[in-house]
């Protein structure tokens, strides 16, 4: 396996030709749809010369004269509202409030005291749109408001581009969602994971049944799966152990671009070409998968105009040091959370292996290929998987996760707040010291003596646990977090 950096990695992703299905959809379903044809209108709108104006139609001719000293009579005239035809013989249209009449709804005579121009207030034929104009051409976004005057130019369905994503899992261990895993088994539930965030880019998904780790199996699996796709991804098998047969599969029938990038998590991630369609093949490790599918899909999907759900990048704290390896780039999974007025990132477990770190987490934090550590109260990168403004609504603690922990989440998630945790392996109290977080959960009894000198409020939890917070730490976070816990 030839490892590649990451940028070369992401490079190649960007290179891909776009490869499009055609689908017809009725223009109601079309909204946020990337056209796969240009649009054109039925007819021509409007469709005949109207009136712009509540007012009176006339020929413009027999205004010429009239003036405030020389007001005009006519006799010859249409009144007419807004929308109204005017017709052939009539050329302008006065608004209703220059003219003198008697006030009823048909009167025989107006009088005028200033001329018009021929075409005032009047639309003319196509004056919106002429039949067979473009409307909108390939390769443009429907938007909700291009709804209506498409719906008005005659149109009732559109040509869209879709692209259909098949979901290959690989793996004899492997059984379905629901199945109790004896010694060996693993629930296959990366499939549906990735399902579930390809959803959200308006892409249709085919999710096909596990293959076993036989690599004619897979081969034929890619071979289905390309014919009935644009986008193939793999789950598991990308790697270099004796069970895995992505790569060679890939190569019997196209050709491997990149195996393996300097990353983590998703080291062992590939991009595959078969009939000029891409082929990803994702770790199989749960969090591994998703780096790839952020860091990789995303890209890809994004670039043939598919637009996912947001992920916004803030400047936030590192509450605890991040290490990593500088020969690559580290994506870790971290919480995030406003504490005194700024954005704190707390890091996960180093474990790509551990869902709950995905659970837990709401960002990621990108140390760069070089870098090898960023330190405690650095500012880093943050890349959001969340709204930025939950951020403020979210509560962060230290230490460790325990049954009465649990009860601060659920009382937290009743008032409409969210409490993340970050490393819960560490007992670091320095993110009490630097004020890097709103609490922490530790065992009753811990000793507190490194803290001497700040003033603390204690609470006692369930399971023997104590949550531990400054007294001076007073934000709004702070505040419920006092509540949840009991105190006053």
């Amino acid at each position: 396996m030839k490892k590649i950096p990451f940028e070369d990695a992401l490079s190649h992703i960007r290179n891909l030709l776009p490869v499009y299905g055609l689908r017809t959809v009725p223009l109601q379903d079309a909204v946020g749809c990337v056209l796969a044809e240009p649009v054109y209108a039925k007819y021509n709108v409007p469709p005949a010369p109207v009136s712009a104006m509540d007012g009176f139609a006339v020929d413009s001719a027999s205004t010429a004269d009239a003036s405030n000293t020389n007001p005009v009579t006519l006799t010859n005239f249409d009144r007419v509202n807004t929308g109204n035809v005017v017709r052939s013989q009539f050329d302008a249209v006065i608004m209703v409030e220059d003219v003198e009449f008697n006030g009823s709804d048909n009167p025989a005579e107006i009088t005028i005291r200033a001329p018009i121009k021929a075409g005032r207030n009047v639309r003319a034929t196509g004056e919106d749109i002429r039949q067979g104009r473009m409307v909108l051409p390939a390769g443009a976004r429907v938007r909700p408001f291009d709804i209506g005057a498409l719906a008005g130019y005659g149109i009732t369905e559109v040509s869209i581009r879709s692209v259909s994503v098949g979901i290959i899992a690989t793996g004899s261990e492997l059984i379905a969602p629901g199945e109790i895993p004896k010694p060996g088994q693993v629930v296959e539930s990366n499939s549906v994971m990735t399902e579930a965030y390809l959803r959200q880019f308006g892409v249709d998904v085919i999710r096909y049944p596990p293959v076993e780790d036989n690599r004619v199996l897979i081969r034929e699996a890619i071979e289905k799966a390309v014919c009935e796709n644009e986008i193939v991804l793999l789950s598991a098998g990308s790697s270099m152990g004796s069970k895995d047969f992505t790569a060679s599969a890939i190569s019997e029938i196209g050709k491997i671009v990149f195996h393996g990038v300097f990353m983590k998590p998703a080291k062992p991630t590939m991009l595959g070409v078969v009939d000029g369609k891409p082929v990803i093949g994702m770790p199989g490790f749960p969090l591994s998968a998703q780096t790839s599918q952020r860091l990789f899909v995303r890209e890809l999907l994004e670039l043939w105009g598919f637009k996912g759900p947001e992920h916004e990048t803030v400047s936030a704290v590192a509450g605890e040091a991040v290490g990593s390896d500088d020969f690559l780039d580290e994506f870790r999974f971290a919480a995030a959370a406003e504490v005194a007025g700024r954005v704190v990132a707390l890091p996960q477990i180093r474990s790509s292996s551990m869902q709950m770190n995905g659970i837990r987490a709401n960002c990621y934090i990108h140390i760069p290929r070089g870098t090898a550590e960023a330190k405690a109260g650095d500012c880093v990168s943050a890349v959001l998987n969340v709204p930025l403004e939950e951020l403020s609504r979210t509560i962060l603690l230290g230490g460790a996760y325990s049954e009465g922990s649990e009860e601060l989440l659920v009382k937290a998630a009743c008032a409409g707040w969210t409490v993340r945790f970050g490393d819960i392996s560490s007992t670091n109290l320095n993110l009490l010291k630097d004020n890097a977080c709103h609490g922490m959960c530790l065992p009753k009894g811990f000793d507190l003596s490194p803290l001497d000198g700040i003033e603390l409020e204690c609470f006692e939890l369930k399971d023997d646990t104590m949550l531990v917070m400054r007294c001076d730490m007073d934000d709004v976070q702070a505040a419920e977090l006092r509540v949840f816990a009991g105190g006053a």
